[in-house]
């Protein structure tokens, strides 16, 4: 048991992260206050950090995306819902969140007069505010290949169709 440096709480070792520059090699504080302090430091002193290193490193910053999409996964299909009750379906063999970062991109792309390739879930955006859409793994598909991840997507965007419920123009 360790004694955070933060929260003056004993924790197991397991719960703080590695440095190599400290006698017993973990960090001072525990992995919870070192989040907390890096989420005040992305939100309140240094919002703009992240963005901007994005910007600076775009071959960098590619590569963690590349090595990221990589990471050993199950494929999922996956949904957003808006406030209205309105879902888009969609699959992915990334992380969700690599998935719904994408989403935003395109969504800004769209509305700057590129490709408008999601129409009835950028309205939806557009309307809501994209941080009002709840993005949510529906089903995670173990083993499964492109082709039967593509008919399990289509079966789900066919029933909110069905329902009148769908932000999917087509099945695909």
């Amino acid at each position: 048991m360790i004694k955070c440096k933060q929260c003056d709480k004993s924790k197991a070792e397991s719960q703080y992260s590695k440095c190599s520059s400290a006698k017993n090699g973990l960090q001072p504080k525990c992995k919870s206050c070192n989040s907390k302090d890096n989420l005040k430091f992305r939100k309140e002193i240094n919002p703009e950090h992240h963005a901007e290193w994005q910007r600076d490193n775009p071959q960098a910053f590619y590569e963690i995306v590349k090595k990221y999409r990589k990471a050993d996964k199950s494929p999922i299909i996956y949904s957003i819902k808006n406030p209205d009750g309105f879902f888009y379906i969609g699959r992915t063999e990334a992380f969700l969140t690599i998935r719904a970062a994408e989403h935003r991109r395109h969504f800004q792309k769209a509305e700057k007069g590129k490709a408008h390739p999601l129409p009835l879930l950028h309205q939806s955006f557009r309307k809501y505010g994209i941080k009002n859409h709840e993005f949510k793994v529906v089903l995670e598909l173990e083993g499964c290949d492109t082709k039967q991840l593509a008919f399990v997507e289509t079966a789900f965007i066919k029933s909110f169709q069905e329902l009148g419920k769908s932000l999917n123009i087509k099945t695909k």
